[in-house]
């Protein structure tokens, strides 16, 4: 009984000792080429709710390929037209990738259901979620903000691109906010969540959050240490 016990305890132990190992920062990437100047500079945010990160990148920054410049969408190869918004009134484009079932379901925590919750957690489809915000300037729980140079901010732009299964978003799904979804690639399990997507996307960027997240609680212990300014 007493090895049975052990056996039972380690078992137990396992997952809150890999999500606590996961949760340590990577140390964050030094800019390579010198000092960077506060022109090559830009914020980026990342926003949680607790349950669900996305990752808000600048809708004026202008990001240089062999074509010349482009801004964040049309990088990505999105088309600004799709969202029924003013353009002049967007200051960040947000992007998450989550279960289809989930995401589309939800607009609050208390939505959540069990059915939603059962289909979300046996792999479900994923989608890609875009949505325009204004200005986001004012601390508030669950908002962090990120300085990167603009090496980092193409790299996390490329890292989020590839997951972009379509270009055309599904008709009819909104969550009201001028946002809409597109078809994503890979599916969505309990190891493989839209904060451990997150975590993912912004570490390819050298941003030092944890090694894995699939939580927001075990993003947001990563995002307290490297942001610059945060309402808690």
């Amino acid at each position: 009984m007493r090895r049975l016990a052990a056996v039972l305890a380690i078992v137990l132990a396992l997952p809150a000792l890999a999500l606590m190992a996961g949760a340590v920062p990577f140390p964050a990437s030094v800019p390579a080429g010198g000092p960077v100047t506060a022109e090559q500079r830009h914020r980026i945010y990342v926003l949680s709710n607790g349950f669900h990160a996305g990752i808000a990148l600048p809708a004026d920054a202008m990001l240089a390929d062999v074509d010349g410049e482009r801004g964040i969408m049309a990088a990505i190869g999105l088309d600004e037209a799709h969202h029924p918004v003013d353009p002049d009134a967007v200051r960040y484009w947000l992007f998450g990738w989550g279960s289809r079932t989930a995401y589309t379901s939800l607009r609050e925590v208390r939505d959540l259901t069990v059915g939603i919750a059962a289909r979300a957690l046996a792999f479900d489809e994923a989608v890609m979620h875009v949505q325009p915000l204004g200005d986001l300037g004012t601390p508030r729980p669950g908002l962090y903000a990120i300085e990167v140079t603009e090496d980092q901010l193409a790299m996390l732009t490329g890292s989020i691109a590839p997951w972009f299964a379509a270009h055309e978003p599904f008709a009819g799904i909104s969550q009201g906010f001028g946002d809409r979804f597109f078809a994503g690639h890979g599916r969505f399990s309990p190891w493989h969540s839209c904060n451990a997507w997150a975590g993912r996307r912004l570490r390819d960027a050298g941003i030092g959050v944890g090694h894995w997240t699939p939580l927001a609680q075990t993003l947001e212990f990563g995002l307290a240490r490297v942001a610059v300014g945060q309402a808690r």
